[in-house]
This record gives C-alpha cells, structure tokens and sequence, in this order.
C-alpha cells in the first residue's frame, strides 16, 4: 500500500492524541510506502510551535519531536515536490469544492501523486484527519482513512 498523510495525520506520530496509535502502527512498516507534501514540513513545524507556545511541549520535547522528523523525512517519507502544474491543480480544486488553501495544495499533491503510479501500483490512500477534507478526496476518487476512527 501506499499512503499519503496529510499533516493533520503525521502529527499524529509526535503528539499523542486521537489516532496515534493507527499512524503510529501503519508507520512500522516498512513494506508500506509514505508520502507527504513539500508543504507538510512547514506545517507540522508550525504545529509543534503552536504546541509549544501553548505549554504543551517543553523546548526539550519539541527539539525531540522536531530532530525525529527531520530523520523521517530524509529517511522514511517521500516529498511530492512543488511544482507549477500542482499549484494550477490545487487551483483549480478550490473552484470545484469548498477548500481551504493548504488543505487544495495537500490534494493537490496526493492527486499529483496518484497520477504518477503506475498501473499496476499498489492502492493509493488519503489519510487525514480532517472530514471535510477526506469528503473531497473521495469526491476525486481518492481511497481515503481517518486515523481518528481508529481505536
């Protein structure tokens, strides 16, 4: 299987909250395959920061949280890179459906990526924490799991 998560799924891996344990278990696969945005990164930071700020991370955790998953993007995650034919497609997402910006450029790159495999490639699936955004993804036929109904 292949998974793209969006970061509203990745922060599950750092943070324990509802769904950690699913993402946390997908993600101790090896065989499976993980992809994130390049915009992901930015994102999460900004979470952890926000976590942070909040007095819900000390500087020693988010300096963990932060050093571990800059050693699993290099290590385990594949970036779908920016590119202007992606920025064109999220456009175009947000006349379609009611999205918000990041979340267009997230299906965007999952779209992008689907798009990409090859014919006999194992499933793509969406994975998000956001219903709204998984109502879309499964609107562009997307397979899609929010790790939240996962106990």
């Amino acid at each position: 299987m292949i998974y793209f998560l969006d970061t509203s799924a990745l922060l599950k891996r750092y943070v324990e909250e509802e769904g950690s344990g699913y993402i946390r278990q997908l993600l101790a696969y090896s065989q499976l395959s993980f992809h994130q945005s390049f915009l992901t990164p930015l994102e999460t930071t900004s979470a952890f920061y926000r976590r942070h700020r909040a007095g819900l991370l000390s500087i020693e955790e988010l300096t963990q949280i932060l050093n571990a998953y800059t050693v699993h993007t290099r290590d385990q995650y594949v970036t779908i890179l920016h590119s202007d034919s992606l920025m064109i497609q999220a456009a175009a997402l947000i006349g379609q459906h009611p999205l918000r910006t990041l979340d267009a450029i997230q299906l965007a790159a999952a779209l992008s990526l689907r798009t990409s495999l090859a014919e006999d490639a194992p499933f793509l699936t969406f994975l998000s924490a956001d219903e709204r955004l998984l109502t879309v993804a499964r609107r562009e036929h997307l397979l899609t799991d929010n790790p939240n109904n996962h106990l």
